[in-house]
Parts: C-alpha cells; structure tokens; sequence
C-alpha cells in the first residue's frame, strides 16, 4: 500500500502495559507494517525504559504507574490518574506529531475523555472495547443489574462510543450489545482476538503423545479464570494418568500465591507448576508443545459473552480443547471442541481424561477447530483494520447522512 512520502501518525493509548497486551500490539505492529506512524502511551512496570522505540517502528511512552488491583476506590484512584498523565502525555504529543488517529482502548470506556483535545483539533477517535463495561461490572458486583452503579456504566459506554468517530470490539456478541443499546452497526467494527502468529503443518499436527501429558495454560492468571478448578481437576487426572499442568502468565500476587498454597496443599508441586508471564514471542512454542488446550472461566455477566486469547491459539495450533460451555465460546468455536459444565472440576477431568486418551479424536477435534478458526484468522482481522483506517478521514463527512439508517452492509462488524 502506497501512502506516499508522509507516513500518518496514529497514537494508542491503553491502562496496560505494551508490548504484553496481545491485542494492543498485534494492532499496533499491523499499522506499522501498513505504513503508519505509530505511538504507544501505556503503563510502565518495573524494569521497563520510560520510552523506546521497538524493532518493529512502535513508539512507546510508559506513564509512571502501576496497576494494583484493589477495592473500588483503588480502581478510580487509578484510573483517574492514569487519564490525567495520558492526557498530557498526548496533548504534548499531539502539537508536534500531528495525529490524524487516536485510537484508545478500555477499559475503562472513559478513557476516551483523555482524546477530547485531539477531537477538538480535527483528529478521529477509535474507542476499542477490549470487554463490556456494564457487563463486567455486573460480574464483579452480583445481583446489581439496574443499581446506580450499573446504570452509570451504560451511560458511559453509551456515551464514549458516541464520542468516537468509530468503534472496535471484539465479538459479534458484544457488537450486537452495543447496537441494543443505541449504537449504529456502521460505527461498530469486530477484530478478534486471533493471534498474529500461524503454525506449520509439521508442528501442529497431533500425534500420539505419552504420559506424561503436558497441558500448558499460558495468560493472565486471575480469578475469572476459575484457575482453582482447574488445579481440583488436575488432581482427578493425576490419579489415572501422569500429566504436568503449567500455569504461566501475570497475576495479581495474592492470587498466585492462593493458587501455589492450593497445589501445595493437594500435593500436587510434581504436577502442577505456578510459573511467570514469559514474552509475547515464547507463547507460541509454550501452545504448541502442549497436548490439548483447556480453557477455563467461571459463569458471569462478561464471561459469556468472552472470546479470550487462548481460544484462538490453541485453535491455530490445532490443538483439541475443553473448554467451558458458555454462550461466546460455543458461538466462535461450536462442535469443533469439547465442553464442561463450568465450575464442575470432575466434569472437566473426565472430559480432560477422553481427550487424553483418545489419539485419534484429539487429532479429530485439532483439525477441527484449526478449521473453523481459519474464518477468524488475524490476516482476515488486519485487514479489516486497515480497511477501518483508510475510511477514518471520510467517516466524519458521510456519519450525518448515515445516522438513522439500518446500517445495511452484510455481516456486522464489517469495515
């Protein structure tokens, strides 16, 4: 693609660290190989340089802070002050980069509030919905549907999303939420969570594995991965066949160190290992050498309407699944794998258990699931990006003319 001599500057800015959020990043190197200027304003942890400037072109500008999870007011605390750096941060940038984009992600939605300046000064706006607020709050406050808090978080999403000048999300399901709640289906645009990365034949295709089975779970270790279950039901399978089960991946300390007492506690430190995040590079190795994929979530607001990372890797990788049998998953990945009754820990060990014992339905199901993921792929969501991106500069000029109508275009989510 010829842009010309003048590559446009696009800034995202994400309450996460980068480059370890997969989606910011897949997002962000697609626009850089696509001729795009673009800048990163995020979190710092520990160890990491204020600013670089990595090999694939990305600008990164880390705001001193850190994310601690908490009680409510540590959470707004946070935001709050996140907003407030990123904001200067971005105001500074804007005068000298020039951004024709900005593109932010939530959570939390009124992050976008941070962008108001740059809209002002005739800059398009993208709000990324990595997840849906009222729905996440809704999970982590039960039986508070229609509270003041909830109705809080539709009004801001709904307002957020009506401040930008387009809108990605993740999944047709949270799509079709948005659109319920008054959001026209031309604003919205799905790119899934596909990984970036693809496999050759050679080292996905399944082949008949021996005990010890290795079962590699690599993400975000935290509650909502209902990662308790999962070690219950390492300790039914261990009974019957030897396995190695590793838990990789970031994590609130408190939580891993539950998780570590639970292993401790079932006796299980020769089978399960609590291990830490590992680069984004090594992930695909880690997905490949395992036998089957688990994937794992407790039963709330957000989760059922979630597609998370490892669903798409371990499809990639043709690897077979269990998976937990809510609406989102059953949606991306239908017959393709098998499912558990969510929070049943022997449930998920005997279906565990036929995966590992079978050959040739795990080769099956592998096929499968690579299959029908090839619809999701990310070359098909890169260029559904682009596409958006190359519209962004006429989207304001035609969004009066298409306000009021169906949005007739095809599937939703289209660019």
């Amino acid at each position: 693609m010829n842009l010309g001599p003048a590559r446009p500057a696009v800034c995202h800015v994400v309450y996460a660290r980068y480059p370890a959020d997969p989606r910011v990043r897949r997002e962000a190197e697609a626009l850089s190989r696509s001729g795009y200027d673009v800048d990163v304003i995020c979190l710092r942890a520990e160890g990491e340089a204020n600013q670089e400037t990595l090999e694939d072109g990305v600008r990164v500008t880390r705001v001193p802070l850190r994310a601690i999870r908490g009680s409510r007011m540590r959470y707004i605390y946070q935001y709050m002050l996140f907003c407030l750096l990123a904001a200067s941060y971005l105001m500074a940038k804007q005068v000298s980069r020039r951004y024709k984009a900005v593109h932010i992600h939530s959570m939390p939605d009124f992050l976008i509030l941070v962008a108001l300046p740059s809209r002002l000064l005739g800059c398009t706006v993208v709000l990324d919905l990595h997840e849906s607020m009222p729905e996440l709050y809704l999970a982590r406050f039960v039986d508070r549907e229609g509270s003041l808090g909830h109705r809080l978080t539709l009004v801001a999403q709904s307002c957020s999303c009506l401040l930008a000048t387009r809108v990605v999300t993740v999944n047709d399901q949270i799509a079709a939420l948005l659109n319920s709640r008054g959001i026209p289906r031309w604003q919205v645009c799905v790119i899934e969570n596909a990984p970036d990365w693809t496999q050759s034949d050679d080292r996905t295709r399944a082949s008949v594995a021996k005990e010890p089975f290795t079962i590699v779970i690599a993400g975000g270790l935290n509650a909502e991965r209902d990662l308790e279950i999962v070690i219950d039901a390492a300790f039914e399978i261990a009974r019957i066949v030897r396995i190695r089960l590793r838990l990789i991946g970031p994590g609130d300390p408190s939580y891993i160190d539950g998780l570590r007492s639970k292993v401790r506690s079932l006796g299980l430190e020769e089978t399960v290992t609590v291990e830490p995040e590992v680069p984004a590079g090594a992930v695909a190795a880690l997905v490949t050498g395992s036998t089957i994929g688990i994937v794992s979530y407790v039963k709330n607001p957000i989760t059922e309407i979630a597609t998370p990372n490892k669903a798409y890797e371990y499809a990639v990788a043709g690897k077979a699944m269990v998976v937990t049998d809510l609406p989102g998953l059953k949606s991306l990945l239908g017959d393709a794998v098998v499912y558990y009754k969510p929070g049943d820990a022997k449930d998920l060990a005997r279906r565990v258990l036929v995966l590992l014992r079978n050959d040739e339905l795990r080769r099956r199901l592998g096929q499968a699931v690579r299959a029908r993921i090839t619809a999701h792929a990310w070359p098909i969501m890169e260029s559904r990006l682009i596409r958006m991106y190359q519209g962004l500069s006429a989207a304001e000029a035609v969004e009066s003319s298409r306000k009021g109508t169906d949005g007739r275009s095809g599937r939703m989510g289209e660019a």
